[in-house]
């Protein structure tokens, strides 16, 4: 069957065009399955948070910072390598937030109801840095509010489940 060149040009752009399209679609549900691989299900006293995974240095540093809210069962797990005091800040914040400090999977402290700075350009050196009670391995950021609504204590356990059965990320976050 002759084509001509028309019909080749034709065929190729289509080809072209096809590809693209499910390149883009691809990537698309690429990102959508890596957001979801980048969250863990947390359980303290039968309720639940989906929280987004900070486990390295850059995405601990940027924490929540930049957004404008999150939502009430939504929060950021932060993971690290060892307990020690980890300072936590108010950088670049947007909207006010509790902090649940946790070693080897049970509550040691809390902060309620951080609030942002005033002046999104106050300089690092005037803001407050925030310490666990003791050395801690975890801590997770939450909605404002929300450690009371958990009605959770010191000593309370902190369960961490990947949200995904075969998550590998998540499997670093198990306590």
């Amino acid at each position: 069957m002759y084509m001509g060149h028309r019909g080749v040009i034709g065929f190729v752009v289509f080809i072209v065009g096809f590809t693209a399209g499910v390149t883009v679609a691809s990537l698309y549900y690429l990102q959508r399955i890596q957001a979801v691989t980048d969250r863990v299900n947390i359980k303290i006293n039968d309720q639940y948070i989906v929280a987004e995974i900070a486990k390295d240095e850059a995405s601990r540093n940027k924490g929540l910072s930049g957004r404008d809210s999150i939502g009430l069962n939504e929060g950021m797990y932060f993971i690290f390598d060892a307990p020690d005091s980890y300072g936590f800040w108010m950088k670049g914040m947007k909207f006010s937030i509790d902090i649940i400090w946790i070693l080897n999977g049970k509550i040691v402290g809390f902060e309620n109801n951080i609030q942002p700075p005033a002046d999104p350009n106050t300089p690092d050196s005037a803001l407050k840095n925030y310490l666990p009670p003791e050395p801690v391995d975890r801590v997770l950021e939450l909605h404002a509010g929300r450690v009371g609504l958990l009605k959770a204590s010191v000593g309370d356990s902190v369960l961490v489940k990947p949200l995904l059965p075969t998550q590998p990320v998540a499997a670093a976050a198990q306590q």
